[in-house]
């Protein structure tokens, strides 16, 4: 363990590449201070369920219309896209605390998409808004 507390054993979970705004965050303070940062800024709403919020991603970012819609497809799509941006750019998640508490399940496996794309992909930052 290192002097922050961070765990360096092989093994350890690599630090959360997501930042979490609670339920009193403003979407606008989180897009301004994305844009301060030199990213260009994506948001995406959630849905009121999976369906939704995979359709959601696919409307707002342009997916082709080939793209499934499914937590594989999300993330292959995500990274194409990902992949085209050029530059560093920000995905903002909001509104996802009405699916977290409706259906966790999609929530939980679309942030561990969001989770894994942010990862692997340079240049991207990924902020989601659970109010």
């Amino acid at each position: 363990m290192t002097s922050d507390g961070t765990v360096t054993s092989a093994g350890a979970l690599p630090p959360n590449p997501i930042r979490h705004l609670g339920r009193s965050s403003s979407i606008v303070a989180a897009i301004r201070g994305e844009y301060d940062a030199g990213r260009t800024v994506r948001v995406v709403p959630a849905g009121r369920d999976k369906a939704e919020s995979l359709a959601l991603f696919a409307e707002i970012l342009d997916f082709p219309a080939h793209v499934g819609r499914n937590l594989d497809a999300l993330y292959d799509a995500l990274r194409t896209y990902a992949r085209d941006q050029g530059g560093p750019w920000s995905l903002i998640w909001d509104a996802a605390g009405g699916l977290r508490a409706g259906d966790r399940t999609a929530y939980e496996g679309i942030l561990g998409v969001l989770a894994d794309t942010a990862t692997t992909a340079p240049g991207l930052h990924v902020t989601v808004l659970d109010r």
